[in-house]
């Protein structure tokens, strides 16, 4: 059994808790600053978003000050592309200065003046405090709605550490969920990012 963080509640962190209790994990949804009444709404009925309710093993958290979950086998990062700075700020705050993260967030960011991936950003601002950290990526034609209602879907789980993939591909695997590993995290979030924009064309 491993032990996930996922901050930020929104459709796709939620729906991304479904698999991981399913295979067993011991599994905490941390509602970001600005998420207060959503957690108190998962709390009491259905995700407003999913329309679904989640599974009653999920711990959920209002968030107050950010905990030291440094004994986390993975902490996701499920905030919106305008909170990673938020996030990065957040894990900081951790004792071990080892983590893996796992990055649910879409789009990119500009550093330096410069256009590169969220991933990218997070390992850099972390590795400033002291952090060494390996941050994958998971991207794929997946959308929350159908994760959460167990409709068969898939997904590529980019990293640079084989090892880590494999830990979240045997956590994240289902029936409905099936997953691919890949070592190109640049490519895959990059793909991640513009696929929207080809979709419009």
């Amino acid at each position: 059994m491993s032990k996930i963080i996922i901050i930020g509640a929104g459709a796709m962190g939620s729906a991304f808790t479904i698999p991981c209790i399913e295979n067993g994990n011991d599994v905490t949804l941390i509602g970001t600053h600005l998420e207060n009444n959503l957690i108190d709404e998962i709390s009491k009925s259905a995700h407003p978003a999913l329309k679904i309710a989640l599974p009653k093993k999920i711990k959920l958290e209002k968030f107050e000050k950010i905990k030291d979950y440094s004994d986390a086998d993975l902490i996701v990062c499920a905030v919106s592309s305008l909170g990673v700075d938020w996030f990065i700020d957040q894990i900081s705050q951790m004792g071990s200065k080892k983590l893996n993260i796992v990055l649910l967030t879409k789009g990119l960011s500009i550093e330096a003046g410069k256009l590169t991936t969220i991933s990218h950003k997070i390992k850099n601002e972390l590795k400033k405090n002291g952090f060494d950290v390996v941050v994958s990526a998971i991207k794929g034609p997946c959308l929350a709605a159908g994760l959460a209602n167990k409709m068969r879907t898939g997904t590529v789980i980019a990293s640079e550490n084989k090892v880590t993939a494999n830990l979240i591909q045997k956590i994240i695997t289902t029936e409905y969920y099936s997953t691919e590993t890949s070592e190109d995290v640049k490519g895959v979030e990059f793909c991640g990012a513009i696929k929207n924009i080809y979709s419009m064309l």
